[in-house]
């Protein structure tokens, strides 16, 4: 498609979001948009890690055959040849490397912004983020000021009218802190005095019928006031004679008072919902001023305060001009990843922006947005998919759908489809990617659910899958530790992973240099003893923290820290952690930031099945996936109110009430809307769950009261499992298949020693500078001169905060010795080449540094930085040897390249 400025893509599940998202961000650098002038938000660190991956490994691979799709993409937006784009890209690429790029969480940008502008809301720029710790405080502060101002019997009059403790009224003022920007209101009608005449008509007429009215019929028409009318089953019904203990004595006339009487009914609760939502309000504004003064006092937020505060500042409090001024750019290019999850007041902070863009201009400004509405399932926080459309109409957006699902089997497609499209508004057909026949599809129930998941997942490792293959997914939290107690009851030996072990703060290690990095910014003894226990001391050992320097960048303490303590030991959490703390100026970023820091644990200790909830599964894929029906039934909404939207517009808040919407039918038709979109809500999660499958998808649904019966799902099998072998096939062409580039392990060379060396597994400065060294050789494409400098700043882009100048340019050296090396490239060349290739092979797993196909044979060489040639060394090379021998059935040749700071020195195994 060529290019369109303002576009939104539907984007189904598995239908190529983020190859979307990374084309659309490369076609602007190629149109002559600057990167510090696109803002790209996403809703996760992960998403935006993997965009900026992304984005930098498609340039620089552009002209290889495994980016072919990209290259013909990229014809199509910008509609120019492949040889203009080649031509470019080297530039383009260049000019990203050494920009300030904004890719980033939607939080983070919204925090930025705050940063840059506190003082106009009265902050100081150092504020922390945290989600909890001062409610005792806001709390008491509030209770102070009403009754400092004598309001505090208005508290005691609400409480009592709705039975709520002290805590729910609290979590009330929560819900209306989040949607502060709507400013609520109810439907606003003038006390009015409670007419009793219709009541006690009718009465008169029922208990004096002729055929008498019974004893059940007396009852019901006992009251004591009009709230106890309201509540009657009787009042529901269209007509009396509707009503079994009344129909004997039913006339027209009763009909009319009952009439009357429910005009008095609708008149008396709307008045008293009146009422009772301007006291809300008015002590809301209360909560409201208690909680700012403690936020400013203390100057620590949560997500909604500075959510809050930056739409005060973009809607009330700047000039445009001054917000681009402080901010060093303009904004001319905003991209948005999972539109579907973002809220009313993140949308209405962005919409200056969109205006902004959206104004005639002859320079190139453009929105795009990607997101699904089928999958919009944070509305309990706030994620309103309606934007989809609104934003589609307010900016003249053009709208188109992707519609190839590349990640599931055809089984699996075609089964979502039957299931979801007469269920799911708008719902359009999936297709499979072309050649992605098979799948296997079972619905099976069993009141023991839990007993169900375990034997369906036992079925699957009996039939050959690996445990590192199968994923469970739960609806809640505690599901999780059940289904992991009853899989280890079956087996003990068995690997789980669950949310709590994939979070990279819960690695034993990295959450003892947290609690360091805490001791020495705060100085409390609890971060202290902490440490200790966690590295495996007692809690009143003596701790020296000389050297430690709480100024110096936060790699290099963090660094000091593992080997002042000796924590390395091979960890790659630790590795993961310095990479990571790039991103952050200084240990009080960091540490403020802890709230935000969702990364996960590297792959290689996530082994075993994964079990997660639904929520936490968006964004990921699993090869063979277990759904879990609810375990517990649903917890109803305890909230005192219905929110009613006119498209992404809070219309009126609803106090709710028994029976209600017998009686008023605006409340009726707000109420009906709540339930049509709860029950969107659930099929969206269902529809969530399922699309993660790529193999095989195996739901276990309760008989009875299952979260399922809304998709009337009956037991059946479809398909069968097929379980490839995941090794290199004997084809040669399919070897591409299998590459897939990770930001973070590339070409780790972490084998345990077996001779002593000089090298100090503690030094993780040289783990570091041969991490570095792999990245650059297999960044640079073809092993050319000119190639150098440019794969030299991708890899001093990604660990220039890890290692010194010196070591940087020591590797570039070593690299440019290897290109220049005659024998290297002889037996490279005329090769097809694939670099970081993973091999498995009866069972283990290796990771080949650079594999040479030719149509006779293949090499296979593997670098090292270190002085020594080391025995095992070569029988890691031989055993790749003889992987590929048996594999390939070919000629197969093995070398050992040592790159050392004076020589290239070639070892044939």
């Amino acid at each position: 498609m060529a290019f369109i400025s303002h576009l939104g893509l539907e984007a189904s599940a598995g239908s190529g979001k983020t190859f979307a998202l990374t084309m659309r961000y490369i076609s602007l650098l190629f149109l002559g948009a600057k990167a510090n002038k696109i803002l790209a938000l996403t809703f996760t660190n992960k998403a935006a890690n993997e965009m900026k991956s992304r984005i930098f490994v498609t340039l620089k691979e552009l002209d290889s055959k495994k980016r072919e799709a990209e290259l013909n993409e990229l014809c199509k937006i910008l509609e120019v040849s492949k040889e203009q784009i080649l031509k470019n890209s080297p530039q383009i690429l260049r000019d990203f490397l050494q920009s300030d790029i904004n890719i980033s969480t939607i939080d983070k940008f919204f925090s930025s912004i705050l940063r840059s502008f506190s003082y106009e809301v009265g902050l100081m720029p150092d504020f922390t983020i945290n989600k909890e710790g001062l409610e005792a405080k806001i709390s008491d502060n509030f209770l102070r000021e009403v009754i400092s101002k004598k309001e505090y019997l208005k508290l005691v009059e609400f409480a009592v009218s709705e039975e709520k403790k002290l805590s729910d009224i609290f979590k009330l003022f929560e819900t209306l802190y989040e949607i502060d920007h709507h400013q609520p209101s109810a439907i606003h009608h003038p006390p009015s005095t409670i007419n009793y005449q219709p009541f006690y008509r009718l009465k008169e007429i029922l208990e004096n019928c002729e055929k008498g009215l019974s004893n059940s019929g007396k009852k019901a028409l006992v009251s004591g006031d009009i709230e106890d009318i309201g509540k009657r089953t009787w009042i529901c019904k269209e007509s009396l004679k509707e009503y079994i203990y009344f129909k004997k004595c039913y006339t027209p006339e009763a009909d009319n008072y009952f009439k009357e009487l429910k005009k008095e009914l609708r008149k008396y609760f709307r008045s008293k919902e009146a009422y009772l939502i301007r006291e809300l309000l008015y002590l809301y504004s209360l909560y409201k001023e208690a909680k700012l003064k403690v936020k400013k006092e203390f100057n620590e937020l949560d997500f909604k305060d500075v959510t809050n505060f930056v739409y005060q500042l973009l809607n009330t409090e700047l000039e445009r001009d001054f917000f681009y001024f402080r901010l060093d750019s303009k904004i001319d290019h905003i991209l948005i990843d999972e539109f579907q999850d973002t809220s009313v007041v993140q949308y209405k902070i962005l919409k200056p922006l969109f205006e902004e863009i959206s104004a005639g201009s002859n320079e190139l400004k453009t929105l795009f947005y990607v997101g699904d509405t089928k999958q919009s399932i944070y509305r309990f926080r706030g994620g309103a998919k309606e934007l989809f459309y609104h934003v589609k109409k307010r900016f003249g957006i053009e709208t188109k759908q992707l519609n190839v699902n590349y990640r599931s089997k055809k089984e699996i497609v075609e089964f979502v489809n039957r299931v979801f499209k007469p269920r799911l508004k708008g719902y359009f057909d999936q297709k499979p990617n072309e050649g992605n026949f098979g799948g296997f599809v079972k619905i099976s129930e069993n009141e023991d659910l839990i007993d169900e998941v375990v034997k369906n997942c036992f079925m699957l490792l009996k039939s050959g899958i690996k445990a590192d293959d199968i994923a469970i997914l739960t609806y809640t939290n505690d599901d999780i530790s059940k289904i992991e107690e009853a899989l280890l009851q079956e087996d003990a030996t068995l690997k789980i992973s669950t949310e709590t072990t994939a979070s990279l703060l819960h690695s034993l290690k990295v959450a003892a240099v947290v609690e360091m990095l805490k001791y020495l910014y705060f100085g409390d003894e609890l971060y202290r003893a902490n440490f200790l226990a966690l590295i495996g001391y007692s809690w009143d050992d003596e701790l020296l923290t000389d050297g430690l320097n709480i100024n110096d960048d936060l790699a290099t303490l963090i660094k000091k820290i593992i080997k002042k303590f000796k924590l390395f030991e091979k960890d790659e959490s630790l590795l993961k952690l310095i990479e990571l703390s790039s991103r952050y100026k200084d240990i009080e970023e960091f540490l403020f930031n802890l709230d935000t820091f969702d990364e996960q644990m590297p792959k290689k200790e996530l082994q075993g099945i994964k079990i997660l909830t639904i929520h936490k599964s968006k964004g990921l894929e699993f090869a063979h996936l277990i759904v879990c029906d609810r375990i517990k039934r649903k917890n109803n909404t305890n909230s005192s109110f219905i929110y009613e939207y006119d498209d992404i517009r809070l219309k009126r808040l609803h106090l709710k009430v028994k029976n209600k919407e017998c009686f008023d039918a605006l409340y009726k038709n707000a109420l009906e809307q709540e339930k049509t979109l709860i029950l969107e809500d659930e099929l969206n999660a269902q529809y969530v769950a399922f699309t993660r499958a790529k193999e095989s998808l195996i739901i276990c649904k309760k008989e009875k009261n299952s979260s399922f019966d809304n998709l009337n799902l009956t037991p059946t099998q479809i398909g069968a499992i097929h379980h490839p072998p995941s090794t290199i096939h004997h084809q040669p062409s399919t070897i591409h298949h299998q590459l897939d580039y990770s930001p973070f392990y590339v070409g780790a060379q972490e084998k345990e020693k077996k001779e002593k060396t000089n090298e100090d597994p503690q030094d993780i400065s040289a783990v570091n500078f041969g991490l570095a060294l792999h990245y650059m050789l297999e960044i640079i494409k073809d092993f050319k001169k000119e190639e150098i400098e440019e794969a030299y700043w991708g890899m001093r882009n990604r660990f220039g905060m890890l290692l010194e100048d010196d070591k940087l340019e020591d590797i570039k050296n070593r690299v440019e010795r290897l290109v220049n090396d005659k024998k290297f490239i002889k037996l490279i060349y005329g090769a097809r080449i694939y670099k970081e290739q993973p091999l498995s092979y009866r069972g283990e797993i290796k990771q080949l540094d650079l594999l040479a196909e030719f149509d006779d044979r293949v090499v296979v060489i593997d670098y090292k930085s270190s002085k020594y040639i080391l025995d095992e060394h070569k029988m890691q090379v031989k055993s790749y040897k003889i992987a590929l021998e048996d594999i390939y059935d070919k000629e197969t040749h093995a070398y050992l390249c040592y790159l050392r700071s004076d020589i290239i020195q070639m070892v044939k195994l």
